[in-house]
């Protein structure tokens, strides 16, 4: 079996070592945007200084989406329906509601977020409602798991109807609604390209194409240039809005998204050997907890630095310490929160793992 074949078969490092990527983009992100607005938002040097920074930081998102869309087409070509979706309630939403209760009730007594601190709110966050109503999902950060929950139900939706003989209005109608979702949502967008990445390598039809590290050198430089310099919100209007290039901005973004995650996700990649190590493996594997728990860990961390004096005016030294603080405290409440609200449900009701192959290949 050759290396492009593979792909579909084999567990993916470097996919899976880009989740912890992912993760780590939007804390940094976090910890900079957060800090430039709350605590040295009266020296413009260092709130102008960390837009680039903050940029590419929170685009970790979209590429979360990205990969997203290469893991979860395999899972549901390979599950029933009800399976597919019972694998990724276990696998998704027992931590998705203890961090929601827990904000819910943390907003309720405190009342931070009075937009936030009703039962619709709640309601409409707990069923991922929250993007077809006027509210907004209440967990930090849960909005995308929205995104990713509409997407896991079109796909395999789509995927059911389309392999199976059904009258023909239910095969137009599975393709016709995501259409429509992404038209109006095209940030799902990033999972299409993600799941045509993954049929590609599954349909073999890469066989042969010579994978170049220089290539995908090229495209990760152009991907972070232009992800750090735009900072569009994916919506529909934006791709029709004129820029100064052919292209429109956000299309832009895609497409070189697209480009860099192909080339990323072949096991021959050089973002594959980057990665393939043990410490990665470990931050793909915590990623979801990490994502989720990081503002917790960001917002307490902050209240104690801001009431200790610790901000101090040397900005770099401060950050430093403060980055750190926030990074190695998430890393320790994400590796319990893994363990207890990720993997445990999920293998007590599958009597295994998540993920199964720990092996790291040699690079």
């Amino acid at each position: 079996m050759n290396s492009t074949s593979q792909q579909s078969s084999q567990f993916n490092y470097s996919v899976h070592g880009l989740r912890g990527v992912a993760s780590i983009m939007v804390l940094i992100a976090h910890i900079l945007g957060g800090t430039a607005e709350h605590i040295y938002s009266d020296r413009p040097g260092y709130v102008e200084g960390i837009v680039p920074f903050h940029n590419f930081g929170t685009f970790g998102v979209m590429l979360f989406f990205a990969i997203s869309g290469f893991v979860i087409l395999p899972s549901v070509m390979r599950y029933s329906p009800r399976e597919f979706a019972l694998r990724r309630l276990l696998r998704i939403y027992p931590l998705f509601l203890v961090t929601t209760l827990f904000f819910a009730a943390l907003n309720g007594v405190t009342n931070r977020y009075p937009e936030l601190n009703n039962v619709e709110s709640v309601l409409f966050s707990l069923t991922f409602l929250d993007l077809f109503t006027t509210t907004k999902q209440v967990a930090p950060n849960a909005w995308s798991l929205t995104y990713e929950v509409i997407f896991y139900t079109l796909s395999c939706m789509t995927y059911f109807f389309l392999t199976r003989k059904m009258n023909v209005f239910w095969k137009i109608a599975s393709l016709a609604i995501p259409i429509l979702f992404t038209y109006h949502y095209p940030k799902a967008l990033f999972f299409l390209s993600g799941a045509a990445i993954f049929w590609m390598y599954k349909s073999e039809i890469t066989n042969g194409l010579k994978y170049s590290k220089t290539l995908e050198a090229i495209a990760f430089v152009v991907w972070v240039y232009l992800a750090a310099t735009w900072d569009f919100k994916f919506r529909t209007y934006e791709f029709f809005e004129a820029y100064p290039t052919v292209i429109p901005g956000p299309a832009l973004l895609i497409l070189s998204t697209a480009t860099y995650f192909f080339f990323a996700a072949s096991r021959d990649s050089l973002t594959g050997k980057l990665l393939n190590n043990r410490v990665m493996f470990y931050f793909g594997t915590i990623s979801y907890s990490f994502y989720l728990v990081h503002p917790y860990i960001y917002f307490a961390t902050r209240y104690l630095f801001s009431s200790m004096g610790l901000f101090g005016e040397n900005i770099f030294m401060s950050l430093l310490l403060f980055g750190t603080t926030v990074f190695l405290l998430t890393t320790l409440f994400s590796h319990f929160s893994y363990l207890i609200f990720e993997r445990m449900p999920y293998q007590i009701y599958f009597g295994q793992k998540i993920y199964r192959n720990r092996r790291i290949q040699n690079a």
